[in-house]
């Protein structure tokens, strides 16, 4: 019982472990899906938000650009060379152009060299996108280009020069790409935590040098340009985070599990030490202590099986005395009647002797023989319950009983006690079946019945020993319930049968007037009453041999006339040893009456 307490409280905790460990588990799960996806949210809309503002940094330069070339100085091709001064001293370009309508340029200011300028003045240019845009009246935002002198990318704006509808000319302006211009923004966002790339064009505009272990990382582009944006960020802090979460719940689960174990642990032992109490006070009520009592604490539940075990082993114990008191007043009338009845019947049977010897009436010796049977028939009655009472206070142990010799010594006992009766038996190859030590008594009962009222003008009476085999339910294939008052059979509800599930038949058939249905059903329903009564108690005797053996008893008519009555049991196990003896019959022998073989 501890045993099984134990397992279950193991299995209790494991089961609580797991379905704890497995819901924080999810939950953290979870919480991490949700934290990096709340951080790569947050990451792409920092990618977006620079992308768009340097589109709109772009084209907010771009129109101040196409501002300053509306202005009516732009025109003044003679002033071109002031006007780009003043225009490039308030402004983030570090050169600027101003081309005629032919494609001329006519003014170049800026951070070039003199023969850098003296190569750009005057030379045609009209078939560059930009300029060829602007002349277009375009407004125009170049590709990238390197700047090998400085080592710089740099853009190109450029816008036309109207007087009226008429295109006159272009403003080209040239501006470096790096955290003084466009990229004014990106500073702030270059943290230890987080990178920000720019690339395009096959280039890369705004590069960070730092790496992370592990990080979050998306990408926008920036509209006007193509430019694509990377914001980077590192995941270090929101592992780590998440590292102290897990050890937190973990450490909660611990806990949690170390109180579920000591409370588990302290009700397991409560309620081990309260069963092992109620079973031990089972047990004694089992060896016949019906004072022992038993008290258990722990709850409501506890003390009221206290109070049911108390209030069971004083209905025990009543009932115990009661039957105790009842055994005594059988023994005394028992041992009263058997010894009276000894002794009356004695003197009547000798009395009736004497009056059938000397009675010179007939009819007072017929009288004499009548009394004298009928008081046969009550010494033999008192016989039979005598054999009862010892077959019942004997050995209930059941042991192998080699069947096959036994039945030939009944059957030859018999014989020779009925000598008008052709008492024959059919046996096979020795046999034991698991039977108690009187099965003898059993045998022998049915078969002097059989012969004892067989008022046939050539009464006979045969014995067969069978083997069969256990199909479904019983033997024969037949269920282990049935009305004995209706089939005639007396069952077991269980057996134990020996090896394969094998049954051994014994079966008496004779060809008698048969067995009246008032006694097979005073058996089947284990009562006598006035009316139904078996007329012998050797059905008794065989019916409690054969049900405390394990096996059953039926009774079937015989065809055309007779009674056969069947003991079914279950046969013993090969490596048992058997308690019969030899006889040193051949198998396949036939016995008659007086133990003769004869070969079947």
């Amino acid at each position: 019982m501890g045993l099984r307490l134990r397992t279950k409280f193991v299995v209790i905790l494991v089961a609580i472990t797991l379905v704890l460990g497995g819901s924080i588990f999810v939950a953290l799960e979870s919480y991490q899906r949700d934290a990096v996806a709340e951080t790569r949210a947050s990451v792409d809309q920092t990618a977006r938000l620079v992308a768009d503002q340097i589109d709109a940094s772009l084209r907010a330069t771009l129109d101040d650009v196409g501002r300053v070339a509306s202005r009516p100085r732009a025109r003044e091709f003679d002033e071109s060379g002031r006007f780009l001064d003043a225009f490039l001293a308030n402004s983030p370009f570090y050169a600027a152009q101003v081309v005629a309508a032919n494609g001329t340029v006519v003014a170049f200011r800026g951070d070039v060299s003199a023969e850098q300028r003296r190569a750009v003045v005057g030379a045609d240019r009209g078939d560059v996108p930009y300029v060829a845009q602007a002349l277009r009246g375009r407004t125009y935002l170049g590709d990238i280009r390197y700047v090998a002198e400085t080592g710089k990318h740099a853009i190109v704006f450029s816008a036309p020069i109207m007087r009226g509808a008429e295109v006159e000319g272009g403003l080209v302006a040239a501006m470096y790409l790096d955290n003084q211009t466009v990229f004014d923004l990106l500073p702030p966002l270059k943290t230890d935590s987080q990178t920000v790339e720019i690339t395009g064009s096959g280039a890369t505009l705004s590069e960070s040098h730092r790496t992370f272990g592990a990080s979050v990382r998306s990408s926008a582009v920036v509209e006007s340009t193509g430019w694509e944006v990377t914001v980077t960020r590192d995941r270090t802090a929101l592992d780590a985070r998440l590292r102290r979460l897990v050890a937190s719940q973990v450490a909660v689960l611990g806990v949690l599990l170390l109180v579920m174990l000591g409370f588990g642990y302290w009700q397991y032992a409560v309620s081990l030490r309260q069963t092992e109490r109620l079973l031990d006070g089972f047990d004694r009520l089992g060896a016949g202590e019906y004072d022992h009592r038993v008290s258990l604490r722990g709850g409501s539940e506890w003390e009221q099986m206290s109070a049911g075990f108390d209030e069971l082993a004083g209905t025990l114990r009543a009932r115990e005395a009661s039957l105790r008191e009842r055994q005594q007043r059988l023994e005394v009338l028992y041992r009263v009647l058997q010894h009276n009845l000894r002794n009356r019947m004695s003197v009547i049977l000798n009395y009736a002797d004497v009056v059938e010897e000397t009675a010179a009436d007939e009819t007072v010796s017929t009288a004499a023989r009548t009394i004298r049977d009928v008081g046969w028939e009550v010494t033999s009655l008192s016989r039979k319950a005598r054999q009862i009472r010892n077959a019942i206070e004997a050995d209930h142990e059941r042991r192998p009983v080699e069947v096959t010799d036994l039945v030939a010594e009944v059957v030859a006992d018999v014989g020779e006690e009925y000598p008008g009766v052709a008492v024959t038996a059919s046996l096979p190859d020795p046999v034991r079946v698991l039977a108690l030590p009187s099965l003898r008594l059993a045998v022998e009962n049915v078969c002097e019945n059989a012969c004892e009222h067989n008022d046939s003008a050539d009464p006979r009476v045969e014995v067969e020993v069978a083997t069969v085999e256990r199909d479904g339910e019983g033997p024969d294939g037949a269920g282990w319930t049935s009305d004995a008052s209706e089939q005639g059979e007396l069952e077991r509800a269980e057996a134990e049968p020996g090896d394969g599930d094998s049954w051994v038949r014994i079966a008496v058939a004779d060809n008698g007037p048969g067995i009246p249905a008032q006694d097979r059903t005073a058996i089947g329903e284990g009562r006598e009453t006035d009316l139904e009564h078996a007329s012998g108690l050797g059905l008794w005797l065989t019916y409690w041999v054969v049900d405390n053996s394990g096996g059953r008893l039926r009774f079937a008519e015989n065809d055309p006339r007779g009674a056969v009555v069947t003991l079914e049991l279950p046969r013993a196990s090969t490596a048992d040893r058997s308690d019969g003896a030899s006889s040193g019959r051949e198998p396949g022998d036939s016995v008659r009456a007086g133990g003769s073989p004869t070969a079947t």
